[in-house]
């Protein structure tokens, strides 16, 4: 399935908004049977192993078609509205997330927002299969303004379950208590309180740091001006995660004094951190810091009582109960599955029209025990079997590491054998895994082509299905051919053939036989069996170059030691699987 995600800009270096779209995407994109596009007129980073398109209006039309399911992001922007009526207009199931709404401006805008929430907003609402939430708080403030969703899901902000926070040897901020905020510089998030907090008894030593831009920056640092604390307000501007990762960790409390939120993320990587942080008692704050058991807030707009909560919070430490309860209940690989089921309900599965297209879903899919790529499956699983057999007679359990892997690829062996064999199965991705992993799996994340992690033979077998081909250069794919040997005892390493005439990946004949400005121009111009046609000539370079068909004489090249095994289908080759020895 296809899912496009739209917003007005995709910059999660200073976006909450992104930041949300970003490690949603990373978690989901671990699924194999749901692929990402992020669609936005703004972009400031590349995507970092996600599909980013940079682009507007004119190019949703396109987009919109090549894709199963549109969920757009952002109340009350209209490149979100029009996605959003391109998708009812070409019969696309519609999900939407707000995010959050606010209320603040001038008395016209204040009016036009009015406006669009009984209009626009309202027919989004009713039109989207599905309307994500932060917390279930944003139900009563939909039911306030008029706004009637079929349905509701809540997918709060998370992060990354992975995320490594710690800093060594953190160099202290400058204040007695450094005080830092990082965000947004927007009226909104009453950074005027936080600066005049200063002036309060317990803050008379205090310094405070603020990270972001904004256009409230001029009327901030005027009025630090005018409160004679422009020594002790510090205005860094826009930093990378790097920079700012080194300052929470030199800072001893962080603040957000905002009057609105959707579901703050700072607060989240702050605990996680064990960054003490102190938060107005509003609603989406509130949705963090009582599920993870942290009291640091103080009533909005009560600066005396910001003063001695960021004071107090400056003495404690975050804990060790805290930080687990956000790694639990706050990570996008919990939360992200969720989305992924209500994907696959909410998208008809529709039978291919195309020869090309029942074709490929002839042979790779395997959730059908009768379809051919689920019976070569499991013939391929009799090499494997005879290797778990082996290894388990030596040792008495089996400790796995499936390079590139997924839980859903083991239902080639029932979990009643697993089990008796005491098999253990990490399965290592680039990316976060997309569900909940139970007991045979745990996962790891790392490049392949780099396994420093791992001793020699730390695992008792190493396989990796269909992943050679897509390491990238010539020189990856050597490196990850030294690692998968280096850290088993054995291995077992599947690829498509390059002899086979059909390629496996676009399910057209010949393709990966043909010069690459052609397969190109093919991919461009036309959509091949799982590929959809590329939007523009570099998402075309990208499909092709990102799979690189080995033949058997490179295979053995590569596994000098190893068994190649060639699988056939009615004579001509198929699989090329190096076994060792």
């Amino acid at each position: 399935m296809r899912v496009l995600h739209v917003s007005k800009e995709f910059e999660p270096l200073s976006s909450g908004v992104a930041r949300h779209i970003q490690g949603l995407a990373r978690a989901i994109q671990a699924d194999d049977t749901v692929r990402i596009a992020i669609l936005a007129p703004r972009v400031d980073v590349a995507g970092g192993g996600l599909d980013v398109r940079q682009g507007g209006y004119r190019s949703l039309w396109s987009a919109v078609a090549d894709h199963d399911l549109v969920h757009v992001h952002g109340a009350r922007t209209p490149i979100a509205a029009f996605a959003a009526l391109l998708a009812v207009v070409r019969g696309r199931r519609l999900v939407y997330t707000p995010h959050c709404y606010y209320d603040t401006g001038s008395r016209w805008r204040r009016l036009f927002k009015r406006l669009w929430d009984s209009t626009v907003e309202r027919l989004m609402v009713r039109a989207a299969s599905a309307v994500v939430l932060l917390h279930k708080g944003w139900e009563a403030d939909l039911a306030r303004r008029g706004l009637q969703p079929t349905r509701t899901l809540i997918i709060p902000n998370c992060i990354d379950d992975h995320r490594q926070p710690a800093v060594a040897n953190p160099e202290p901020l400058e204040g007695a208590p450094a005080l830092l905020s990082i965000g947004r510089l927007d009226p909104v998030k009453r950074l005027d309180d936080v600066i005049a907090a200063l002036k309060t008894p317990p803050l008379t030593q205090a310094v405070l740091h603020i990270v972001g831009q904004g256009s409230d920056r001029s009327r901030l640092e005027t009025l630090t001006a005018q409160w004679g604390l422009s020594s002790r307000v510090r205005f860094h501007g826009w930093q990378d995660d790097a920079v700012t990762q080194q300052m929470m960790a030199g800072c001893k409390a962080m603040v957000l004094a905002s009057e609105r939120e959707g579901m703050p993320t700072v607060i989240l990587e702050a605990l996680l951190a064990g960054v003490p942080i102190v938060c107005s008692d509003i609603e989406g704050c509130r949705a963090i810091t009582d599920a993870v058991g942290w009291n640091g807030v103080f009533a909005l707009g009560d600066i005396p009582a910001l003063g001695a909560c960021a004071a107090q919070s400056a003495q404690r430490t975050v804990p060790a109960t805290v930080i687990e309860a956000v790694r639990h209940g706050f990570t996008w690989q919990r939360k992200s599955a969720e989305l992924v089921a209500f994907y696959n309900q909410a998208v008809p599965q529709q039978r291919p029209t195309s020869w090309m297209n029942r074709l490929a879903l002839y042979l790779t899919d395997y959730d059908n025990p009768r379809s051919l790529g689920t019976r070569l499956r499991t013939r391929r699983a009799g090499p494997l079997r005879d290797m778990i057999e082996q290894t388990y007679a030596r040792h008495g359990h089996v400790k796995v590491l499936d390079v590139g892997g997924t839980q859903r690829y083991w239902k080639i062996l029932p979990a009643t054998y697993l089990a008796s064999r005491r098999v253990s199965i990490t399965l290592l991705n680039t990316g976060p895994a997309s569900q909940l992993l139970q007991p045979p799996f745990s996962s790891v994340r790392a490049d392949g082509c780099d396994l420093s992690q791992f001793e020699n033979r730390a695992f008792h077998i190493v396989h990796s299905n269909s992943v050679i081909e897509h390491v990238g250069s010539p020189e990856r794919v050597e490196r990850f051919a030294r690692e998968l040997v280096r850290v088993a005892e054995r291995y077992f390493i599947q690829t498509p053939d390059f002899w086979c005439p059909l390629e496996p990946h676009c399910m057209t004949p010949f393709f990966h036989w043909l010069p690459r400005r052609l397969k190109i121009w093919l991919v461009r111009h036309a959509t091949l069996g799982h590929w959809r046609r590329a939007t523009n000539h570099q998402q075309a370079e990208f499909m092709v170059d990102s799979v690189r068909l080995l033949t058997r004489r490179q295979m053995q090249i590569l596994f000098p030691a190893a068994r190649i095994i060639r699988e056939r289908i009615l004579g001509l080759p198929k699989s090329l699987i190096a076994v060792s020895p």
